[in-house]
């Protein structure tokens, strides 16, 4: 029985690619992709920059969420769904609470 040059050269080559892998971790069939790599995602802010209100020395933004205007300072929450983190001459830093993201509204684009 003969080999076939062909076939030899096809056997080779997968024994060859076998021999080059330096594991053979199990294979992962889930649909879900793991914890650590699924991002976590915040809707768009929902809120317009109107101005800047400083008062007793707290530093204020005044934003509109819909036909709501909100008078904000660093740590006010906004209907359980959003946390001011910090208030920037430029930018206004939230937390989407229900995901934890960190979110900006950038104040030089409404100007």
């Amino acid at each position: 029985m003969a080999i076939r040059p062909l076939a030899f050269a096809c056997v080779l080559a997968l024994l060859a690619q076998a021999h080059a892998q330096d594991s053979y971790a199990p294979l992962n069939f889930s649909t879900q992709p793991p914890e650590a790599k699924r991002a976590t995602a915040a809707p768009p802010l929902p809120f317009r920059y109107v101005g800047r209100l400083a008062q007793n020395g707290k530093s204020e933004v005044l934003l509109m969420r819909g036909r709501v205007l909100y008078s904000l300072a660093e740590g006010d929450e906004i209907d359980g769904e959003y946390r001011v983190e910090r208030i920037g001459s430029a930018s206004v830093q939230f937390t989407y609470l229900p995901e934890g993201v960190r979110q900006s509204l950038d104040l030089t684009a409404a100007r």
